[in-house]
Order: C-alpha cells, then structure tokens, then sequence
C-alpha cells in the first residue's frame, strides 16, 4: 500500500470531529473497504511508539490522543470531548445527582469509556455511594466552564420565556 492512500486516511481521521466507518472513509476518499483496513492497520503501527493512536468507537474510527497523554493535550485542546462526553457533561450539569446507571442509560455500552476519559482528564469524579456509584463535575470544570455555561443556559432561559 502507498503512503499517499495512508496519509489519505491519516488525514481524515484527524481532521473529522466525529468517528467515521470505514464505508464513510471509503466513500469520501473513493476507494475500497478492504484497502481503507489495510490503512487503518498501517497507521496503528505507525502510532505504536507515538502520543497518538487510532480509536475504535463502536464501529467507528477516529485518530486522538493516547489516554497516557490526554491530560497534557487537554489543557490545549478543547477538541478532545467527542459528542458523546458532551451529552454526559450536559447531563450532569443539569441534574444535581445523576448515577452511573443513569448515564448507562444515556450512552450505552460506550458510558464506561467516555466517563473514564472525563475522569483522567479531572471534569468528573466517580463517588461510591452504598452500591452505586455518584458522577459529579469537579471543580477544575466548574473553573474552566461554569461562569460561561451559566451565562450561556441564562440567555437561552431568556429567550425561551
């Protein structure tokens, strides 16, 4: 395989804010299924000893950050959150107890994963309550976010009235 259809590849999966399939990628680059796995397989090697690698949502790909360095990238980035780790922020900054199951609820199978990305990069703490578990925003969020979203949900409330 040439580099040229890898970087193809590579380029795609950095610069789409969503995961994409690989009948998405082979569509928007115009070329095979099978071709676009061999590429995906070469750019996993090629992230081996590297801060990136290619993640696997679902069925979807994306390239980002390796979880070790997340926390570093973070403090840079706010492209880091995919839509899914939104929706959960969302949920907890409208409710004042929301549980794990609940967010279970919410985000499926993938829950587990994108709470523990919350978690290491501190917008969220998991607090054992008897048998269940607690999610809350942590300070460093409400630090970060907390004015603007509260000026921003006030705006909206206005409007809405």
């Amino acid at each position: 395989m040439d580099d040229d259809t890898i970087n193809n590849v590579e380029a795609l999966l950095i610069a789409t804010v969503n995961p994409l399939s690989r009948s998405e990628i082979s569509e928007a680059l115009g070329m095979d299924q099978k071709d676009v796995g061999k590429a995906i397989r070469n750019l996993e090697k090629r992230y081996q000893n590297t801060a990136l690698e290619v993640k696997l949502l679902g069925k979807k790909y994306k390239i980002g950050v390796k979880d070790k360095y997340s926390e570093i990238s973070f403090k840079y980035s706010e492209s880091e959150l995919n839509k899914g780790e939104l929706e959960i922020i969302g949920l907890l900054y409208s409710r004042k107890n929301v549980y794990f199951s609940s967010v279970e609820r919410l985000r499926g199978k993938r829950a587990e994963a994108e709470l523990d990305h919350l978690r290491k990069i501190g917008y969220i703490e998991i607090e054992q309550r008897g048998t269940r578990r607690l999610v809350k925003l942590t300070k460093l969020f409400y630090q970060k976010y907390g004015k603007a979203l509260r000026e921003k949900m006030e705006e909206e409330n206005k409007v809405v009235s």
